[in-house]
């Protein structure tokens, strides 16, 4: 069970960290968390990913116009 369990947890946070990677989820940060303040290299992480995400969706929108465009 304990074997089991240490998967599950495995496989979430490599679930997790895949779609932070690929912009399918959005991270929100605070200023703070449990009264410690997240450092600015963190927030500036988490802003960059929403930014590439944003840049994604751009691009992809911008490509489907030029493929329709050519039908």
């Amino acid at each position: 069970m304990r074997f089991l369990l240490g998967w599950v947890f495995k496989l979430g946070f490599l679930g997790m960290a895949c779609l932070a990677a690929t912009g399918n989820l959005q991270l929100r940060l605070p200023e703070s968390m449990l009264g410690y303040e997240m450092p600015p290299l963190v927030r500036q992480w988490a802003e960059r990913a929403a930014r590439v995400g944003d840049l994604e969706n751009s691009t992809t929108s911008g490509l489907r116009r030029i493929s329709d465009s050519l039908k």
